[in-house]
């Protein structure tokens, strides 16, 4: 057997890349809102206390 081939790293990171963006499928609009308003505000809109869910 011939050894394998060492990637470079940066070669590995695009192919992974590549293919979780293949597996994510396409976003939708709401997703999309989501994401928007997440970047903009960040954990101010972030819901806290009960909102928050049951502490494990």
């Amino acid at each position: 057997m011939k050894p394998k081939k060492q990637k470079a790293k940066s070669l590995m990171i695009a192919e992974y890349h590549a293919e979780a963006l293949r597996l994510a499928g396409n976003v939708s609009a709401s997703q999309r809102r989501f994401f928007k308003v997440a970047a903009t505000y960040g954990k101010e809109l972030e819901p806290d206390g009960l909102l928050a869910g049951a502490r494990v």
